[in-house]
């Protein structure tokens, strides 16, 4: 039994739990120690004290018997488990009136929680009371010392005390057979009968068997009783006990079956009197409640019974949105809070079906309205006399948030313009002679008016358009306003605008009228814009400046209404302008280039019509805006610039009026400035060579037939191009003025470097012929009297006929430049002369001679006036001698 008890378990006998210091050799010595140190002994009863806190864990009832005292050593201190022990009720630490007592030990899963509940050890935070006292350890030091001595002394006499021998028990152990300790023992089993009578069924000798087995029984019974009546030796004095405590025991459970019921008699009071009463006040309210809310709700079901009764009357009032709230607000209901009942579930989609047939309704309402309002009689001006019908349709269909509407809207607002234009074209047309059928078909009206009647039709066509445009903008602000409306946007319980929503139908509308301007422009455009035929090209340029003016009004009309500005009406003026320019310019320098073919290149007489222009211009400094030509007055000789007389020849007074006339279409059609531009440079240089080729180049002689190409006629060509010189700055500022930043403007400073380089070549050439013919003089002359020679005489009537050719064309300071020129040639060639005679200034009667005939060349010069009369007369007379 020992081996079998310590089988998995190692030698605790070594050490002792409460005498670390000790060692012991043998388990003897471990259970002699136990037994004098560590048990207490009352009588015939050893306590075991080897333990935690004094008390053993084994120790069932807390007492044995001195016989099974070692038998309890040896069962549970000799050895102990390398594994941890089971926990038993005998190893709690506290007995039950501690845990009771000790609520900071919270819930315990052990036996106690087990027996009793686990709500008796609820953990309780138990504050200190504020009457009790602090104990500290300083409280107890004088105690301790006292009882330390006595302790001391105790524990001396103890350890003195001499040990005592016991004699050890010898237990007799006899086998019984396990079948006899099972709970059921079948003798109807043929194998558990032969295991209790065994060789009974095959001996021959039953008596001697039976009497055999009768004795072996005996015996078991006899160890059995042996067990038991020991059994009952070391359990005696614990059931003496319990007995003793059996009336206390007794005493305790009547009391507390009495307190249990009294409880249970107050617990019933309690719940009789304060718990099912407000338990069926619960119940009764949670009653009332459902009874409500099943009123409400049958109710509710009356109310959505009566939606289609009620959306009806409502679209016979045209309260639309009430109506499509209603639908709303009912499927809203049908979808959550009468979502499971059956009679209803074909109600959503019926209103879902009215309200798309309330969407058509309110679409074909619109359209009805958008035509009688926008085609009303022009002289109609209220601003939407049935504003509150229309409010009503857009409130309903914005609702809805649908806006298909904005292209009906557009799509008969288109249809309006094209009808209000395609009136007043057939009012045009009308007005016609009856030569020429027209048959009108859609919408190809872009050939059918002529240049003279767009203007007609612009002044028919923008009234009504204004007007017509002015109906739509009213239509389309009463669009917003509906739009910013709370019943229109929603509130917190139904379908909430967003922004996206809200700018959405802005920019919607923006565009709306921003197509509808283009839409009208581009219309009116295509029947401005004509063809190229001569039957559609304006008589002058008048028209052109009305035709401008009124696309500029109608252009900022229509910007004013919608605020925004179309540009077709402008590209269309641009480009039939540049056709009518085209046309013009060809026709203006054939004109040219025929007149200075047929040019005689002699003073022309100028137009008073001519003459008054320049004077304005000249009264103003600038080219007027508008050009009034003057009649009336007698046809000048010369033109009269800034109070300068200008001889000028035909040709020129033609170009300057091409130029004016260039001018006032840069005013009136500033959109084609640049390519007048081109056309006026296009022209003066045209001139400019021309007349370089005509004159300079001698080509005047084949095509006009002149005989010869004479000082005069150049003298005419360098006035001429002064007054192109003089007309060129005015020109250019006009063009800064009436145009952008971006117009080119250098090809008039190239074109006024190459009049300036003609105009020379022109002196140069009057300097050249005239040296020519004074040199051709001096060629034959000879230094001898009489005195002035022929020679000399000859050069002075070359000089006085020069100065006559001149003096009525060219202004006197010009004359006196090429005379000065002819002079420096002259005396170039006489000292060339001198040379080749071998005259020197040395007062010889040949530099008499020659002293004379330079007075008498000097006194000509001073006649014709081309000389300074402060010129010292050195300066010339021996200016010839110097080399």
């Amino acid at each position: 039994m020992e081996d079998k008890n310590t089988t998995n378990k190692t030698p605790a006998w070594q050490n002792c739990v409460h005498c670390p210091n000790l060692l012991f050799n043998s388990a003897t010595e471990f259970e002699r120690h136990i037994h004098e140190k560590h048990s207490i002994k009352e009588g015939s009863i050893v306590l075991c004290q080897y333990g935690q806190n004094g008390i053993c864990s084994a120790l069932q009832f807390g007492d044995l018997r001195k016989a099974g005292f070692k038998y309890h050593i040896r069962q549970h201190h000799l050895y102990k488990n390398s594994i941890n022990d089971d926990w038993t009720f005998y190893s709690s630490s506290q007995n039950l009136p501690a845990v009771l007592n000790d609520p900071n030990r919270g819930k315990q899963n052990n036996f106690f929680t087990k027996t009793w509940g686990d709500s008796f050890t609820d953990k309780v935070d138990i504050y200190p009371s504020p009457y009790l006292p602090v104990i500290t350890l300083a409280h107890f030091e004088s105690y301790c010392k006292k009882i330390s001595k006595r302790f001391k002394r105790h524990r001396q006499l103890k350890e003195t005390l001499p040990a005592k021998s016991k004699t050890p028990v010898v237990e007799t152990v006899c086998e019984i057979p396990s079948i006899f300790y099972e709970q059921s023992l079948a003798l109807n089993d043929p194998q558990n009968f032969s295991k209790v009578f065994p060789g009974l069924s095959n001996t021959q000798d039953i008596n001697s068997t039976i009497r055999s087995l009768q004795e072996t029984l005996s015996t078991y019974l006899d160890i059995i009783e042996m067990k038991i009546s020991k059994q009952v030796a070391q359990k005696s004095d614990a059931f003496f006990h319990a007995m003793l405590s059996h009336d206390t025991i007794m005493e305790q459970m009547a009391r507390a079956v009495r307190t249990v019921q009294n409880t249970r008699r107050d617990i019933k009071d309690v719940k009789e009197n304060l718990t099912d009463s407000p338990l069926k006040l619960i119940s009764l309210t949670r009653i009332n409640k459902n009874l409500n809310n099943v009123h409400e709700l049958l109710k509710l079901m009356g109310t959505v019974q009566q939606t289609q009764p009620m959306i009806q009357l409502l679209l016979s009032t045209s309260d639309y949105v009430a109506a499509l709230d209603l639908i709303s607000s009912t499927q809203r209901v049908l979808s959550t809070r009468l979502s499971g009942i059956q009679a209803f579930r074909h109600l959503s989609p019926q209103l879902t079906e009215m309200k798309r047939l309330i969407h058509k309704m309110l679409s074909n309402e619109f359209l009805r309205f958008i035509i009688a309002d926008i085609n009303r009689p022009l002289k109609d001006t209220a601003d939407l006399p049935e504003r509150d019908k229309i409010v009503s349709i857009v409130s309903g269909i914005l609702r809805l948030k649908e806006f298909d509407f904005l292209d009906i809207f557009k799509t008969e607002a288109m249809t309006s313009i094209q009808t209000t234009i395609k009136q007043c074209v057939i009012e045009i047309i009308s007005d016609r002679d009856g030569s020429t059928e027209i048959v009108l078909r859609g919408s190809n009206t872009d050939t059918w008016l002529l240049c003279n009647e767009g203007i007609i039709f612009l002044q028919k066509v923008t009234p009504n358009i204004v007007n017509l445009f002015r109906r739509i903008l009213s239509l389309c602000n009463l669009i917003l306003d509906v739009s910013q409306m709370s019943d229109i946007t929603g509130n917190d319980s139904e379908d909430i605008w967003t922004q996206d929503e809200l700018l959405l139908i802005e920019d919607k509308i923006k565009k709306l009228i921003i197509s509808l301007s283009d839409y009208s422009n581009e219309k009116c455009a295509n029947l401005i814009v004509t063809k190229t035929d001569r039957d559609y090209v304006f008589t002058d340029l008048t028209q052109l400046s009305k035709l401008s003016k009124l696309i500029e009004d109608f252009s900022k009309e229509c910007e004013n209404i919608t605020g925004h500005y179309s540009n077709s009406m402008k590209l269309a003026l641009r480009s039939f302008a540049m056709k009518y320019i085209q046309n013009l310019h060809s026709d203006r320098r054939v004109q040219l280039t025929t007149a200075l073919n047929s040019e005689r290149w002699k003073i022309a007489d100028v137009p008073y019509e001519l003459q008054s222009v320049i004077n304005k211009i000249c009264e103003i400094g600038e080219i007027p805006s508008t050009l009034n030509y003057e009649s009336g007055k007698a046809d000048g000789k010369y033109l009269i610039i800034d109070k300068e007389s200008y001889a000028v020849v035909a040709t020129v007074q033609l170009l300057i009026k091409i130029l004016l006339e260039y001018c006032d279409a840069i005013k009136q059609s500033p959109d084609i400035v640049q390519y007048l531009v081109h056309c006026m440079l296009e022209l003066m240089r045209l001139f400019n060579s021309r007349c370089c080729q005509l004159v300079l180049g001698a080509g005047a002689i084949q095509s006009a037939g002149l005989k010869t190409i004479s000082t005069s006629n150049l003298a005419l060509v360098s006035r001429s191009l002064q007054v192109i010189l003089w007309l060129l700055p005015l020109i250019k500022k006009l063009l800064e003025e009436n145009s952008s930043k971006d117009l080119s403007l250098g090809g008039f400073n190239s074109i006024e470097s190459d009049i300036i380089g003609h105009k020379k070549e022109i002196e140069s050439k009057i300097c050249f012929i005239v040296s020519n013919m004074l040199s051709s003089q001096l060629v034959g002359w000879e230094a001898k009297p009489p005195v002035p020679s022929q020679t000399f005489r000859n050069i002075s009537k070359h000089l006085v006929k020069l100065h006559e050719a001149l003096i009525d064309i060219l202004p006197l300071e010009q004359i006196r430049n090429i005379y000065m020129k002819v002079h420096d040639n002259f005396k170039d060639k006489l000292r060339e002369q001198l040379s080749k005679m071998n005259i020197v200034a040395n007062g010889s009667p040949q530099h008499g001679v020659v002293t004379s005939e330079l007075t008498f060349y000097l006194q000509t010069l001073k006649t014709l006036r081309v000389i300074n009369e402060n010129d010292p007369e050195d300066n010339i007379l021996y200016d010839i001698w110097l080399h």
